[in-house]
């Protein structure tokens, strides 16, 4: 099935499922998963658990992620389906830092990411804070004991005004209504869903 988009990224929260996603649709339309790293952070867990080394965190991430990107890139792709938007780094930056160190890593960002091909396509996962708080507990990572609601709710509300600064399109997807225990019906719906040109503006997506 020929989609409409050669470069597909997917959003949401922490604990919304866009590893899940990502990989379901690389599976089925045959894509290259592009997949975020984020282990090899070795600030991340004493960030989580005591708020220290937000800048290092912060900076480690854009480097590791545009290291990343480089290398994948160095080979020709046909479909890519990525379980996030190098972008949306900024979103945790303006979160986790003083302004004063957020504009430093914006900076840093633009000049790291300026030559790399951007997402055609975002598909965001709209998901309630307890139902990713849920999802968090249940994968239990190690790094991420510490995340509270009250972290996620800002990721939230960041991640909504980010989305309507985004000059690419937006399919909003009520994560409620994804339903892998019936892969061929999603499977469908993806289909006709990616094979249409969708406006920059946001479109909500419900299965």
């Amino acid at each position: 099935m020929k989609i409409n988009y050669n470069y597909i990224a997917i959003e949401g929260n922490i604990g919304a499922g866009k590893t899940t996603l990502a990989k379901f649709l690389s599976n089925h339309f045959n894509g290259d998963l592009l997949l975020e790293e984020f282990n090899s952070n070795k600030f991340l867990s004493s960030y989580y658990a005591t708020g220290d080394c937000a800048l290092q965190m912060e900076i480690q991430f854009l480097i590791d992620r545009s290291k990343q990107i480089k290398d994948f890139f160095k080979k020709s792709k046909s479909v890519i389906i990525s379980d996030y938007y190098p972008n949306k780094s900024l979103i945790f930056s303006k979160i986790n830092l003083l302004k004063e160190e957020f504009e430093i890593t914006k900076k840093l960002h633009s000049l790291l990411f300026k030559d790399f091909n951007k997402p055609e396509l975002l598909i965001f996962i709209d998901s309630t804070i307890d139902k990713v708080y849920r999802n968090i507990k249940t994968r239990n990572r190690n790094n991420e004991e510490a995340i509270d609601l009250f972290y996620l709710e800002k990721i939230s509300m960041n991640y909504e005004s980010w989305l309507l600064k985004l000059k690419i399109p937006v399919l909003r997807i009520n994560g409620e209504t994804i339903d892998y225990s019936n892969p061929n019906g999603l499977c469908e719906n993806f289909e006709v869903l990616l094979s249409k040109k969708h406006s920059k503006n946001q479109s909500k997506i419900e299965f």
